[in-house]
């Protein structure tokens, strides 16, 4: 084997092969709501909330963490002392002193340097009811996040049911465009005989017009909803134009009779704990605090000089100069303790507004829990008239449908003009996108009753 062929053997068993007529899959309805789950911003806004409140959590931690501080401080420090005294004599000594009027200038160096440690010891109980209310704060924070988990579940699934409805309208159209194409050649034939006019035959071409202006329709839909899609999940179109379901009526939902699971009481709940210890920090305002402190510090005042601007009787001209005035170490350890007996009752006005907070917190979980246990019976009574709904509308199709096929007939050996059988046709297009939609409706039903007993999850999705 030649040196070229050796290594061309070499890299095709390294390369990959080229993969020819890869075949795409249309996503699932579970895969759809679990990249919209990931993709949406309103969640990423949720959990940026939550982390932020994690770390007011770590604050309330952290305040019991010791403080440490280094300054350090140089200077160069300059006067001028002026003096002036009238003539006067020195009594018992008898001492005349004449007028003075003169000055000093002084010069020195400033270094000073030191550490500070501080630490709180105990903060009257406050510290943790706040550390509390945080952490309470957050749980409310996750069942907000949780009800809007719910929303982008719930409007997903309605994009996938509505491609799912477009597909059956689709199919409704294509089969009165083929028994249209059939009942057009009969009338064809019944024209070149003279058994109708040509009203009647322009009939069945304006109702073949219309028709197509419905498919169209149909399409520009569907490529809406396909973008809709596309923005949710960051699924590309490609996959999602795949999307061939049936619209089928929802099973049994499996959701419960209470709304106990519900995301909005679970943060209302939180947020009245949470206001419950906010009222018990306030309440802290007149208990003692507690702080321990300790410090080191350097002190050095270096060539300092005092000089005289004239010379003083008896003294003469002072000068004074010193190498240094040294401080070092300067230790300071101790326990501050620090008791607000009074604070011009803000610590009382703080109390009285978390009592307020804490009460309207009350009144809005009490009104959420009727208005959304009324939700609840409205829900179920919606899903079981949607059921009924599907029986009454199948049942009026069964009969348009036998209409239509009787129509059909009479149509083809002129016993009925084209405007009665346009009617039939018409007739039924009606009563199976009435079908349709009744299922769809159903499904719909469906979905908000999960939403309102609380238990929509990816899971609980049908196809």
């Amino acid at each position: 084997m030649s040196t070229k062929w050796y290594y061309l053997l070499i890299l095709a068993s390294i390369l990959p092969l080229p993969s020819f007529g890869q075949q795409l899959l249309a996503p699932s309805a579970s895969e759809l709501v679990d990249s919209a789950l990931v993709h949406s911003h309103r969640l990423a806004i949720h959990e940026i909330d939550i982390a932020a409140t994690a770390t007011d959590i770590a604050k309330t931690k952290d305040i019991y963490l010791p403080n440490a501080s280094i300054a350090g401080k140089y200077g160069f420090m300059a006067g001028n002392l002026n003096l002036s005294l009238p003539a006067t004599t020195l009594p018992l000594a008898n001492i005349a002193i004449p007028e003075i009027n003169t000055g000093l200038t002084n010069t020195a160096n400033l270094v000073n340097a030191g550490l500070d440690l501080s630490a709180v010891l105990y903060t009257g109980g406050k510290a943790p009811a706040l550390r509390k209310a945080t952490q309470y704060k957050q749980d409310a924070q996750r069942a907000l996040s949780e009800k809007e988990k719910q929303e982008v579940i719930s409007t997903v699934s309605k994009a996938y049911d509505q491609l799912a409805l477009l597909k059956q309208v689709k199919n409704v159209l294509d089969e009165s465009k083929k028994r249209l194409e059939i009942n057009t050649k009969t009338a064809d034939k019944a024209l070149s005989y003279g058994l109708i006019t040509k009203y009647e035959h322009q009939k069945i071409a304006v109702a073949t017009a219309q028709l197509e202006a419905k498919t169209q329709e149909y399409e520009g839909q569907r490529n809406l909803l396909l973008q809709q899609l596309h923005l949710l999940t960051d699924i590309h179109l490609e996959r999602l134009s795949l999307i061939d379901k049936e619209l089928l009526p929802y099973g049994n939902p499996n959701a419960s009779d209470q709304i106990d699971n519900r995301p909005e009481l679970k943060a209302l709940s939180a947020a009245i704990e949470a206001h419950k210890f906010q009222l018990k920090a306030a309440n802290t305002w007149w208990i003692p605090k507690v702080q321990a402190g300790a410090s080191v510090a350097y002190v050095n005042l270096f060539d300092i000089r005092m000089q005289g601007k004239d010379a003083l009787p008896l003294v003469g001209k002072p000068s004074i100069h010193a190498n240094k005035f040294e401080l070092a170490p300067m230790v300071n350890v101790g326990v501050g303790l620090k008791w607000d007996i009074f604070d011009g009752n803000k610590g009382r006005r703080e109390t009285q507004l978390a009592k307020l907070e804490l009460s309207k917190a009350e009144h809005e979980r009490q009104e959420a829990e009727e208005l959304l246990q009324l939700n609840l019976i409205k829900s179920n009574t919606d899903f079981d008239n949607s059921n009924n709904e599907i029986k009454t509308k199948y049942a009026q199709l069964q009969v348009v449908e036998n209409a239509l096929q009787q129509a059909n007939k009479e149509f083809k050996v002129g016993l009925i003009k084209s405007a009665d059988l346009i009617g039939a046709e018409t007739d039924f297009q009606a009563a199976s996108l009435s079908y349709i939609q009744a299922i769809f409706d159903q499904r719909r039903h469906a979905v908000e009753l999960l939403k309102a007993t609380g238990d929509l999850t990816p899971q609980s999705i049908q196809e």
